[in-house]
């Protein structure tokens, strides 16, 4: 069973500066940000599906090492809004051969990357291997870098917001032992979101607030002098606005501030991932029915993958 990093994703407009601040010249740029946002979905098919009929290839590269490449390779066809492919890191590896001689060959470690580009979805899971990528900051930190080449001259950009477990959070509240005189404030920030089913869930005051000035939004919430935050997981309130923040939007979007270090924020969550599993046998079948062209079979490979992107995300 592999588990997989859950990330939601959406697209920002790019505002053309002045002509001393552009990246690109105005014959570079084939949409306005009007133009192409409300298609922006659309676009992304494109690019995919461009991509594995060979008219225009992706090259997945990092913005520490633009030179190297970490070739792809689809495990199915771009099938109702989904992508599913592998992803290398090539190394050179030594192996010792039958006469004892080392031998230096390539070696291609890769994970398995799902694009849900479904409406209402917006959802990139990103198997952790470990011997293939660092970890799955490091693959998403290169995939954001590629959709953001692929997508400038549409006026767009790429964002990712990897998903946490909201345990983690009650987990510091809860840590008498590191902060035994508890948190004096909590900061929260709220991205500027466009994806639809995140507005829906959290639409208010705060949220119409930051809508009045079309830009993201920080808040927050600081205990008297010397006191500290009455933080409680069985506060109702308190419980959904950190699951939502978390398990929902996703992101490093709360930091807390402890009476101990009063200078040193604690970004919560930081390195957690909310994650799902999925099983060889679902990813073998779906190469099966690949090359039987029976992706929508009885046996429901594809389905499954379709209940694991939308892992959390409610089905009204």
């Amino acid at each position: 069973m592999a588990s997989f990093a859950v990330f939601n994703y959406q697209f920002a407009k790019i505002i053309k500066q002045d002509e001393e601040a552009r990246l690109f010249p105005d014959d570079y740029y084939e949409m306005a940000a009007e133009e192409s946002f409300p298609i922006r979905q659309d676009i992304l098919n494109r690019i995919i599906d461009d991509d594995y009929d060979g008219k225009n290839k992706i090259f997945f590269r990092s913005k520490n090492n633009s030179e190297k490449e970490y070739i792809h390779r689809y495990i199915i066809p771009p099938t109702d809004d989904i992508s599913i492919m592998r992803i290398a890191n090539k190394r050179v590896t030594t192996i010792v051969k039958a006469d004892l001689k080392e031998v230096q060959e390539d070696d291609y470690p890769n994970c398995i990357v799902i694009i849900d580009n479904r409406p209402g979805v917006q959802r990139i899971l990103i198997e952790n291997k470990k011997s293939a990528f660092q970890d799955v900051k490091q693959l998403a930190r290169i995939i954001k870098f590629t959709f953001d080449n692929m997508l400038a001259k549409y006026s767009l950009c790429f964002e990712l917001m990897h998903l946490q477990d909201p345990r983690v959070f009650w987990a510091y509240v809860n840590d008498q032992r590191s902060y035994p005189e508890g948190f004096y404030k909590i900061k929260f920030h709220l991205p500027h979101l466009n994806l639809e089913r995140l507005k829906k869930v959290f639409d208010k005051v705060l949220v119409m607030s930051r809508e009045v000035f079309d830009s993201d939004l920080e808040w927050s919430y600081k205990a008297d002098k010397g006191g500290r935050l009455a933080l409680d997981e069985k506060n109702e309130y308190q419980r959904a606005l950190i699951e939502w923040m978390m398990a929902e939007v996703g992101s490093e979007n709360i930091k807390l501030f402890s009476n101990t270090d009063k200078q040193k924020a604690i970004v919560v969550g930081k390195d957690s991932f909310l994650a799902v599993g999925i099983s060889d046998r679902v990813i073998k079948k779906l190469s099966e029915n690949a090359v039987n062209g029976d992706l929508f079979s009885s046996e429901g490979a594809l389905d499954t993958i379709k209940t694991k992107t939308k892992t959390g995300i409610d089905p009204t």
